[in-house]
C-alpha cells in the first residue's frame, strides 16, 4: 500500500519529539490520541497547520484542494 501525503503528515506527527503533546494540548485531546489518528480528523486540521507548518493541503489532500496560482 502506497503512503499518501496524509499518511506522511500523520507520521511526521508521530515521529517528532514532542509533537503528539503539543497537537495534543492544542486539540484539548491526549497524546494517546493523537497517536491513534491514521488521518488528521478535519476539525483538528487548522491547528496541527499552525503547530506543524505543514499548509492543510498537505495534511488532508482529500478534503483541501492545492490551491493554484493564477
Amino acid at each position: 500500500m502506497a503512503r499518501t501525503e496524509t499518511d506522511r503528515a500523520v507520521k511526521i506527527i508521530k515521529d517528532t519529539r514532542g509533537m503528539a503533546v503539543e497537537i495534543g494540548r492544542a486539540c484539548g485531546i491526549t497524546k494517546s490520541a493523537v497517536y491513534q489518528w491514521k488521518k488528521v480528523p478535519p476539525h483538528w486540521v487548522n491547528a496541527v497547520a499552525k503547530i506543524t507548518g505543514l499548509p492543510p493541503e498537505r495534511i488532508r489532500p482529500d478534503i483541501f484542494k492545492r490551491r493554484r496560482v493564477p
